[in-house]
């Protein structure tokens, strides 16, 4: 299984998870079985870099709706953490210690603690609010704009 999380910067399963997963800087992409990891910076976009030979994303609430919609008709999974770094979100999964989101009320993503700091982002997290899609603006879908 193939498991995509976002993060704060590629340091492999050391990575702190990103709590916002359209924000993130880096995504990494994990290989459960042979526990190997590959890095992708991520430009503008994680929703854009977000690669299709994964099996499920692992993230800390920042989804938005539209997105999220997009993984499940790809048939990607989606759970939600609470764990800090990859290592414990990926252990968390493995024991069957993470609830699968299986549909987005908003994308949340407000307050997930790292160390000694706190990201916090404007709206309600998803960082799509003012964004234009193409040329027509539509947000991320949660409704909080």
């Amino acid at each position: 299984m193939r498991i995509c999380l976002p993060v704060d910067s590629a340091n492999g399963l050391d990575s702190e998870i990103f709590p916002n997963f359209r924000a993130a800087p880096a995504l990494l992409i994990v290989d459960l079985e042979s526990k190997q990891w590959q890095a992708i910076e991520v430009g503008s976009s994680a929703c854009q870099a977000t690669p299709t030979q994964i099996d499920a994303i692992i993230c800390a609430g920042g989804l938005g709706r539209g997105q999220f919609n997009g993984l499940r008709q790809r048939g990607i999974r989606v759970f939600n953490s609470q764990a800090m770094t990859v290592m414990e979100a990926l252990q968390d999964l493995v024991t069957d210690n993470l609830e699968e989101v299986t549909e987005v009320e908003c994308c949340g993503g407000h307050d997930h603690a790292h160390g000694a700091h706190q990201h916090q982002t404007g709206g309600c997290g998803c960082g799509s609010h003012g964004h234009a899609h193409g040329t027509e603006h539509r947000g991320c879908g949660c409704g909080n704009h």
